[in-house]
């Protein structure tokens, strides 16, 4: 009894230490390579063992339809995958055949052997066709 006492009172006065702040873990990392299925979802084409997509249940030729509870695109997959913090739990929406699911996955640290290049996150002003092309308007 002594022991789980003083067990518990360790417990207490020195807690678990924290995972260290998300910040500086860099992008988020799913570990698929994906194609467009249609006008509303992915499809995952291929799934890394090293990574969290095959922890969370993910398989080749699910279609992801809702990313966090929102609806994607191919357009839009990547660059939401790095907004997301390393260590978040988020739900993803998968057709896989005729059923679909719901998953829960833990995005991952991005790998620096991953071999494609991280998207431009940045938003920027659209460039009038004008000024790309001056020579034509004359």
């Amino acid at each position: 009894m002594f022991t789980t006492l003083a067990l518990s009172t360790m417990l207490l006065a020195y807690p678990a230490p924290k995972d260290r702040d998300t910040a500086d873990k860099g992008p988020g990392y799913l570990g698929v390579t994906f194609e467009a299925a249609d006008d509303q979802g992915i499809m995952i084409t291929d799934v890394r063992s090293d990574g969290p997509a095959i922890s969370s249940g993910l398989r080749v030729n699910d279609i992801i339809r809702k990313f966090n509870n929102e609806p994607i695109t191919f357009s839009n997959f990547a660059k939401n995958i790095l907004r997301i913090r390393p260590g978040t739990v988020i739900p993803v929406e998968v057709q896989r055949g005729s059923e679909r699911l719901t998953l829960k996955v833990k995005i991952g640290v991005r790998p620096d052997d991953f071999p494609y290049p991280l998207p431009d996150l940045e938003e920027r002003p659209a460039i009038p066709l004008d000024d790309l092309l001056p020579d034509l308007k004359k």
